[in-house]
């Protein structure tokens, strides 16, 4: 798994001054997708009070918003993990997967790459009977925001119905944004395979599949 120890996470956030019971707001210049990234891993140790600011950086420049050049800093907070282990899945996990079909996998990444048109991880292709919902598609290319409700519920509605959805990318930022979407849409049977592709693709006995 790419994901830190908890204590690692709590030291590190904690230095940054993210206590446990504060808001945050989190924001990227790129897609939203690493912004989500550490908003699911504030949900995996235990964090609630998190938000993605819709657009990121790029939205918030567009529409006019202040910025400030100066540096900002925190003191120190104490941050106390509480580890939802359920939340992210390793490769054994999604290799049982495999065979229930109550579990819906999800490749996060783009089609070319679900297809096996492109190498980016070792090998080609996707894990066998993953479905492709890539996380730009959830994404208005022209403005970098999060479609509207109804567009999003209409393009991922199976995976709202499903009773687990496991949900994988490269090593687990597109993976984290559309896991991010689906809970916030309702969803609450969610987990980010966190090794992805770099993991899988490494392991040569596990299977890979090319085309749709």
């Amino acid at each position: 798994m790419t994901a830190p120890a908890p204590e690692h996470f709590a030291a590190t956030v904690g230095a940054a001054g993210l206590g446990s019971e504060l808001r945050v707001v989190l924001y990227d210049r790129r897609e939203t997708m690493w912004a989500a990234r550490l908003w699911w891993l504030l949900r995996v140790f235990g964090h609630d009070q998190a938000a993605v600011l819709d657009g990121g950086w790029a939205a918030w420049q567009a529409a006019g918003r202040p910025a400030s050049t100066r540096p900002c800093g925190y003191p120190p907070a104490t941050f106390v993990p509480h580890p939802r282990p359920g939340l992210l899945v390793g490769k054994e996990q999604v290799r049982a997967a495999l065979d229930d079909p109550s579990v819906v996998l999800v490749n996060a990444l783009g089609r070319r790459q679900h297809r096996g048109e492109v190498n980016e991880y070792g090998r080609r292709g996707h894990i066998p009977g993953s479905v492709n919902t890539t996380a730009w598609e959830i994404l208005d290319r022209a403005t970098g925001r999060y479609r509207p409700e109804p567009a999003l519920h209409a393009k991922v509605a199976d995976l709202l119905d499903a009773d687990q959805v496991i949900t994988c990318c490269g090593a687990g930022a597109a993976a984290a944004s559309l896991a991010h979407t689906l809970v916030r849409l309702g969803q609450p049977h969610v987990a980010v395979y966190d090794g992805g592709l770099v993991e899988w693709c490494a392991d040569r006995s596990l299977p890979l599949q090319t085309g749709p």
